[in-house]
């Protein structure tokens, strides 16, 4: 089977997935999380159009002080 990187699915270089009955898989074998910021994204924009959720405070998600 063909697997294809997440920059060629991106920039169009391989289709990604053909018919609905295939599974997307991303190994993140450089450690950079990409898959991570795309979920998050998509989650995001499909809650705001749902109206549902709760927004938070940016300063629950940054750390201030290095351990």
């Amino acid at each position: 089977d063909d697997m294809p990187t997440l920059a060629d699915i991106v920039s169009g270089k391989s289709p990604g997935r053909t018919s609905d009955d295939q599974t997307t898989c991303f190994l993140n074998i450089l450690g950079l999380g990409y898959q991570f910021a795309a979920v998050g994204s998509v989650l995001y924009r499909k809650a705001q159009e749902a109206s549902i959720g709760n927004e938070i405070p940016t300063d629950w998600l940054t750390q201030v002080e290095v351990p």
